[in-house]
């Protein structure tokens, strides 16, 4: 029994898995209270998928007002249980709020190429091409990256690459065609 007279259940990894398909449905449908509950249950008997997806609901308001807090509550719960993602949503919701020092801190703590993209971009917004070639350069060759942010970093890194000779050449009087 628990401190408070009750009794915790403890599932095993399969009750999990199986609650989380169930939440998972439920949210497709559109049943988004009884998503929320199923998710809650896994989330606080450890469940890190069902972590990141609780923060998402609370970010985004999902059946619910959105709460920052409870949000960054459930992300940081996740990462702590090994949930990388949860480190980008953490960084996401810095780098919304215009906290970059805190949001670059979060998506380095992902160790993806996705993340590596987004610190790209926002060095990109501060006029940084160095540092934004470097992430960029590490999108591109990272194991963990989703297609569309290869693909995106590879394009921005083409852009960078091409405007950097262009201005190279014009400090240097050769003509740029």
């Amino acid at each position: 029994m628990g401190k408070s007279g009750f009794q915790t259940k403890r599932y095993q990894q399969s009750d999990l898995d199986h609650l989380f398909q169930r939440a998972d449905k439920e949210w497709e449908a559109g049943r988004l209270k009884s998503a929320f509950r199923l998710f809650l249950t896994c989330a606080k008997a450890g469940d890190s998928g069902c972590q990141v997806n609780l923060g998402t609901f609370y970010r985004d308001g999902i059946g619910m007002k959105p709460n920052r807090d409870r949000a960054l509550y459930w992300y940081r719960r996740a990462y702590r249980n090994g949930e990388r993602t949860a480190a980008s949503n953490v960084g996401v919701l810095y780098r919304d709020e215009r906290k970059l020092k805190q949001a670059l801190a979060w998506f380095e703590r992902a160790k993806d190429g996705d993340a590596d993209l987004a610190i790209a971009l926002m060095y990109l917004q501060e006029n940084d091409r160095t540092n934004a070639i470097h992430y960029l350069e590490r999108t591109c060759k990272a194991e963990c990256v989703t297609e569309a942010s290869r693909d995106e970093a590879q394009q921005l890194l083409k852009r960078l690459l091409r405007q950097i000779g262009r201005a190279g050449k014009k400090a240097t009087g050769t003509k740029v065609q």
